[in-house]
Formats: structure tokens, sequence, C-alpha cells
């Protein structure tokens, strides 16, 4: 079962892993509106939370947080509420409560479903060019006629939670292709997933 359920987003990995560029290192690939409820936008207040124990953690939910912020949306860092235990193995009606006594209506929550790192091999002629999966710069290096990049590529997924309704009423699902790892791409990262949350009509345009 867990093969099927992941087998959408690895394919999409692997497909587009030469298609992602400096320029939009992070692509939302499937979004699944009124999941599991209808939604009833707009929301008001939002907490995200990213669901991994990790030092990544407090950089991704504040980059997200300050994007949402920008766009006029009230967002808090799970983080700076729950703490570092979070609200992991707790059940839907104690996370509810916990969200309605902190006046939020909505909850964002980031799950890291595959890691993929790849040696990718990159041969030709002296002076041959890096591909635009390669780094960061706006420019592409210049090599040798032979090297090897390390590419780590991400699939996540992220729920919108309904307070209210205690379910997940949209999903979207990222694939992330980071020559230095989801750290160095937080800002792309952090862009892509509060674009997809308001394109999808979940705030009030602002």
């Amino acid at each position: 079962m867990k093969t099927w359920k992941y087998a959408f987003p690895v394919l999409l990995l692997t497909l587009l892993s030469g298609c992602l560029s400096v320029y939009s290192n992070t692509r939302l690939v499937e979004v699944k509106a009124n999941t599991e409820k209808t939604a009833q936008p707009p929301y008001q207040s939002v907490v995200v939370g990213l669901l991994v124990d990790h030092e990544v953690r407090p950089l991704l939910e504040h980059a997200i947080v300050e994007r949402l912020r920008a766009r006029g949306i009230d967002a808090r860092a799970a983080l700076d509420v729950y703490g570092h235990k979070g609200i992991e193995g707790k059940s839907r009606d104690y996370l509810a409560q916990r969200m309605r006594d902190e006046g939020f209506d909505s909850a964002v929550a980031i799950h890291l479903l595959d890691k993929n790192v790849e040696d990718v091999h990159v041969g030709g002629e002296a002076s041959s060019q890096a591909p635009v999966t390669a780094g960061l710069t706006m420019q592409p290096e210049t090599f040798g006629p032979d090297f090897f990049i390390t590419e780590t590529l991400y699939v996540t997924r992220t729920d919108f939670w309904d307070v209210t309704q205690q379910a997940i009423v949209w999903q979207g699902t990222t694939v992330t292709a980071n020559q230095r790892g989801l750290e160095a791409g937080a800002e792309k990262f952090a862009n892509t997933i509060a674009n997809g949350l308001v394109e999808a009509g979940l705030f009030d345009d602002q």
C-alpha cells in the first residue's frame, strides 16, 4: 500500500529532476482540493508546522510564515506555539481544542514523503557547463570534461487542516531539487507553499 501511495510523487520526482532549474527549484506537482471535507474559506488565522524532527524545521516554518504574513495572512510557526514536541501523536479532538484555544481556525502540516540523493555524472568537452539543476547561482558554472554533481531531491506533502471540521480540506505535493539541501532552497520552498495556499482560495485576496 505504501509503495502505491508514493508511486505518483516519486515518479514525478524522477521525471522532474532534469526539469527543475535554478530559477524555480521547487514545483507544486499535485493538488487535491476538498480532500476529506469541503473547504470553507476564507480562513483567518493559520499555524504552520513541519512534521519532522530536524534542525531545518524552524527555518522552513518561519520562512513559510513570513511569506504568508507578506500576503496579509495571520500566520504563526507551530514551533513558537507548541514547542519542539509539537503535535505528533495527539488526537484530532485534542489538536482542534488546542488550536481553538490559541485562536487558529486552520493549520498547515508539511510531511517529508521521500528524499533521494543522486550522483549525476556530467561528461563532455573541456569547458562543458553544469546543468541548470546543479546549483542556485544565476549563471551555470564551467567545469572540466568529467565531473559528478550530487543532487538531492525531496518530495513533500502539505496538508491544510480546517480546525472546525477537524478535516484536511486541501493537499499539495511538491518536488524540490537542490544540490545543497532543502535549507539552501528554503525561500523557494516557502514561496511555493504560500502561493499554492493563496491560489487555492483558502484566504481572502490581499
